[in-house]
């Protein structure tokens, strides 16, 4: 988190790094959901620090609604669920007693997201590729890295497949963008696909409760 960040609303949601920034303020954005202030923590490992930093910080004490996003990465939504949750009693906040559900019980509402779906290991770049792997185009996307590792020497091959067979997607787009949060900003993930339900309803239940969601969902 950069250091000389200040708190500007009193609705806060932060993420792991820029990317989901971005990636974010374009879904606030689709769902027309406005003062909300998207936060780098500068990745998952850091929220512990990173927190405490948040909250003394001038301005936090009038914050009353604070939403977290992180990636589940090697594990199950679990136990990157029990770390935030873990942080937020550390640090005197309340915490959502089970995952998929928001705590409003005291005079700031929490809410916790682990990508990619609040139950499977992975990350947002897992919630994007099942949005587009349906296209006939991420078939050519999926032989491409396989090609390549057949092709790469062993000491290559232990390569993030979720962010390659992202980078590799984008890099057809017209025009080009070399990260998934510019892709969001320019349009290139479809926010009805089915598989965004969850973190929209979530970003609605969080910010907005008694707002629809904006648009309706895919159902297959």
């Amino acid at each position: 988190m950069n250091n000389r960040i200040t708190i500007k609303s009193d609705r806060l949601l932060a993420v792991e790094g820029k990317d989901e920034c971005n990636f974010f303020k374009a879904m606030l954005q689709y769902e027309k959901i406005n003062n909300i202030q998207v936060i780098d923590i500068g990745g998952k490992d850091k929220f512990k620090i990173e927190l405490s930093l948040l909250l003394n910080l001038e301005g936090f004490s009038e914050v009353h609604t604070l939403g977290f996003v992180r990636d589940a990465e090697e594990n199950q939504a679990d136990s990157a669920f029990s770390s935030i949750c873990s942080v937020l009693n550390k640090n005197r906040l309340p915490a959502p007693k089970t995952i998929n559900s928001i705590n409003n019980e005291q005079n700031i509402k929490v809410g916790v997201f682990i990508m990619p779906n609040n139950i499977d290991k992975g990350m947002l770049e897992d919630l994007c590729i099942e949005s587009v792997k349906a296209n006939p185009v991420f078939e050519c996307v999926n032989q491409y890295i396989e090609c390549c590792l057949l092709r790469f020497p062993e000491n290559e091959k232990n390569i993030n497949l979720s962010k390659a067979k992202i980078q590799t997607y984008l890099a057809v787009k017209n025009p080009i963008v070399n990260s998934l949060g510019l892709a969001a900003a320019k349009g290139y993930w479809d926010f009805s696909e089915k598989c965004f339900s969850e973190i929209r309803k979530f970003i609605c239940n969080l910010f907005w409760s008694d707002a629809p969601i904006n648009a309706p969902l895919k159902q297959n």
